[in-house]
């Protein structure tokens, strides 16, 4: 399904195994583990890091699981520092469950309260500029951001949409 979306960059794809949760909480959505069971661990439409789960003991850094619990971390210290005014935001900040983050330090992430069929809503926010809604799953977030007419109410300094593109990236521990 991704690869009809998305021109994947020769490289060998490092992909997640059976993996479905990195919390005992909730459950990682369907059309996220369908990405990282078919595309992998790299840079998504040339701008951000695609993590992928590789259970709570992995070694290397950039597995899900750790980048989840480091981003988790910064955004409570922007919560304790209420940096954004809006008591919405903040409770999205407070709930968040980030999974990715591009290259200019803009930070993807799920609002895991509201659940639709395993899916959760996606976010970007840009600290601190604002929060903004970017998809309702991981098919839908890639479409917005790669279409002429939907990328600008996500990232609101770019001049043209991403391309649709994955490049594989190595882990590194």
């Amino acid at each position: 399904m991704y690869q009809e979306l998305l021109t994947i960059k020769e490289g060998e794809r490092t992909l997640s195994s059976n993996i479905t949760r990195i919390s005992n909480d909730w459950e990682l959505p369907p059309s996220y583990l369908d990405f990282t069971r078919e595309v992998g661990f790299g840079r998504l439409l040339e701008l951000f890091l695609s993590y992928i789960p590789m259970g709570a003991n992995s070694p290397f850094c950039d597995a899900l699981e750790h980048r989840n619990a480091y981003w988790k971390n910064i955004f409570q210290e922007y919560v304790d520092l209420a940096i954004f005014d809006e008591e919405e935001e903040m409770e999205l900040l407070a709930n968040a469950q980030p999974f990715m983050v591009s290259e200019n330090g803009e930070v993807v992430f799920w609002d895991i309260r509201k659940s639709q069929n395993g899916e959760y809503p996606i976010y970007l926010v840009d600290f601190p500029v604002g929060i903004y809604f970017a998809g309702n799953n991981f098919q839908e977030f890639i479409t917005n951001l790669t279409s002429e007419t939907t990328y600008k109410s996500i990232l609101k300094f770019r001049t043209e949409p991403l391309p649709p593109t994955f490049e594989p990236l190595s882990f590194i521990e």
